[in-house]
């Protein structure tokens, strides 16, 4: 039945993009003995081998992940208050620039490096306890509750019925899709068994997905060296074309279809049987590989040299490497497996840069050259370190866990699999994300085994060397980070020294609902540069740089289509790129309310790239939503 639109006052629910999920812990209770010495350039972690559719979208109810409960009306709660400069990182308690600390009564962070130094280890305490009323981890909010940081996704918008293209109106379906999902949690429940541990996350955050794609992904990183103001003719959009959700196993109930790319005129997308490129201004297919995929098979989330390689297999267990821009097969291999077990490759994390791609999994790890599949490396039996995830893009570098979790490194990782350098992290220490690979910016949590929050993010030069830190407040502070491996931070963007973020959302000037802004940080010194607001009041979310300046996205409301804005890089102002048609709002509506749906700008296009689908019919969103 159709429904009113909320009254003014009332903050929204639903939203765009995905929430945080809880890492799994990949620890292996093997306490491991001393690895023996080797050559020096090789890694202590490694040792060489011996040898378009025209289906309409599904209604725009947001789906829920299985484990959590319905979000309460709302989305975030009762409106709070604005505070001045929201968002805004705290500053030193002393010296000059220095602010009150926000909220009043929450004490200021350990202080910034001092004269370019960082501050040593030990003078200051890693973390403060929970704040009250933080839900403990892995327990669902009350009724009534905001959810526990992390559950949350990007932006909230109503759940209201919205003009369809046609004419019509959307009449939701919001009750069939949580008693689908509540059906499919029991089903998870029932069928699982010791597979709930990956389901519900370990201790760690999140220990992933950084955002360090390359150019070809169009993410962080694929900026260019020049300044643009943003200041450019707005363009009226116009819906160019749409990709119908690939089909789930029935038994999967859900699947996460990671790997999104861009090579020439064509958008490279993962489905669950294939690699497929399109078109960016038609749709039109270009190139399709066959490549029947198991649930939730893993990709390189950055192209190297327009190649890239993707995971495939009855139980993921073979990796290929695509030419991207050709739509060739470069070669596949079978992953080394030690065990048989059909979960053995299904959290595999995998990284390209140069001419290395590199591959690990729960217990063992792999390097290959991109360009050949010649192995360069293979983790040795029972090392006293192992890794646990890659990050490429301009750099390749490895999260390494030594013992059962008594301490983690960072290593640079060279193109014949060699160790260039290597960062041990402070006891207590847990290494989340890296969202950038040049600069090399990882987030870290220093708060305690269990929790899942990113506290801070530490800076370090091209040789491994802390250069500074920057406090992260879960309450101000929106990285945008999902999944569990170690590079998704996709809302968060790094850009020459620059990192941008989005501050949490919260309440208004107006009555309108809930807004927030972009931060901007300078990575010199670690100290915020501005707060970008959005051209109108509501949400807005760092996609990607272009000439260096931030572009955004600034999602639709019931009322209002989507933008593409571009922020000026030294004074954070907010100018309109493109707009999203009025006549097409549902469909964009319903989209960018999917769970786990992702932003992207190429060359004056706009796209909406879903990574979640679900079994059960009129879960799933589009694939790709495409406008010019």
């Amino acid at each position: 039945m159709s429904q009113p639109p909320p009254p003014p006052n009332q903050p929204p629910s639903g939203g765009f993009g995905a929430p945080q999920e809880p890492s799994s812990s990949y620890g292996d209770p093997q306490q491991s003995p001393e690895q023996p010495g080797g050559q020096q350039p090789q890694r202590d972690a490694f040792s060489k081998d011996p040898s378009p559719s025209s289906g309409e979208s599904s209604p725009s109810d947001q789906p829920q992940q299985p484990g959590q409960q319905p979000p309460p009306p709302g989305g975030f709660g009762p409106p709070q208050g604005p505070s001045p400069a929201y968002g805004y990182p705290q500053q030193p308690a002393s010296g000059a620039g220095a602010q009150p600390p926000y909220p009043p009564q929450t004490p200021p962070p350990y202080g910034y490096p001092q004269s370019g130094q960082p501050p040593a280890y030990g003078q200051q305490p890693y973390g403060q306890p929970p704040a009250y009323g933080q839900q403990p981890y892995g327990q669902p909010p009350a009724y009534g509750q905001p959810p526990a940081y992390g559950q949350q996704p990007y932006g909230a918008y109503p759940t209201q019925p919205m003009p369809s293209t046609d004419g019509g109106t959307s009449t939701g379906g919001g009750n069939g899709k949580i008693i689908a999902v509540v059906a499919a949690v029991v089903a998870v429940l029932l069928v699982a068994g010791g597979g709930i541990w990956f389901l519900t996350g370990g201790d760690g955050e999140t220990e992933a997905k950084g955002d360090t794609r390359g150019s070809s992904e169009g993410g962080a990183n694929g900026g260019s060296d020049g300044t643009d103001t943003g200041e450019k003719k707005p363009v009226d959009a116009e819906f160019a074309w749409k990709i119908d959700p690939p089909k789930v196993d029935k038994k999967d109930i859900l699947t996460d279809v990671p790997g999104t790319w861009f090579a020439g005129d064509n958008i490279v997308k993962t489905t669950t049987t294939s690699t497929t490129a399109y078109d960016m201004k038609t749709g039109k297919v270009a190139w399709t590989i066959e490549m029947p995929r198991a649930k939730s098979c893993a990709a390189a989330p950055e192209a190297s040299g327009d190649k890239t390689v993707v995971q495939f297999g009855r139980r993921c267990e073979f990796i290929m490497a695509v030419d991207l821009a050709s739509g060739k097969e470069l070669w596949k291999k079978e992953l080394p497996s030690k065990d048989t077990n059909a979960t053995e490759f299904s959290y595999t994390e995998m990284a390209v840069s140069g001419n290395v791609a590199a591959a690990s999994w729960i217990g063992n790890a792999v390097g290959y050259d991109l360009r050949t599949g010649k192995e360069l490396w293979r983790q040795e039996e029972n090392p006293t370190c192992r890794d646990r995830g890659y990050a490429g893009g301009s750099r390749l570098v490895a999260k390494l866990e030594c013992g059962f979790r008594e301490s983690q490194k960072v290593q640079g990782v060279g193109q014949k699999g060699e160790k260039l350098w290597e960062w041990t992290a402070p006891k207590g220490v847990d290494v989340l994300k890296v969202l950038s690979t040049d600069p090399l910016v990882l987030g870290v949590n220093a708060g305690g085994e269990t929790s899942i929050d990113v506290t801070d993010l530490m800076v370090l030069s091209d040789k491994g060397k802390l250069q500074r830190k920057i406090s992260i407040d879960k309450d101000r502070h929106n990285l945008g980070c999902r999944g569990i491996s170690l590079s998704d931070c996709s809302g968060t963007v790094v850009e020459g020294d620059t990192l941008y973020l989005s501050s949490q959302p919260h309440q208004g000037d107006s009555d309108y609902g809930r807004i927030n802004e972009v931060i901007a940080f300078d990575l010199t010194t670690g100290k915020s540069k501005w707060l970008g607001k959005p051209t109108e009041e509501g949400l807005i979310v760092p996609v990607t740089a272009e000439n260096g300046a931030l572009i955004a996205y600034e999602p639709p409301t019931y009322d209002r289509p989507g933008k593409i804005v571009a922020l000026d890089p030294k004074t954070g102002k907010a100018s309109l790129r493109m707009k999203m048609p009025i006549e097409d709002l549902k469909r964009e509506y319903d989209t960018a309310s999917g769970s786990d749906v992702r932003p992207y700008w190429k060359d004056g296009h706009f796209f909406l790239v879903n990574y979640k689908f679900y079994a059960t019919d009129n879960l799933s969103d589009l694939a790709i939503l495409a406008y010019n």
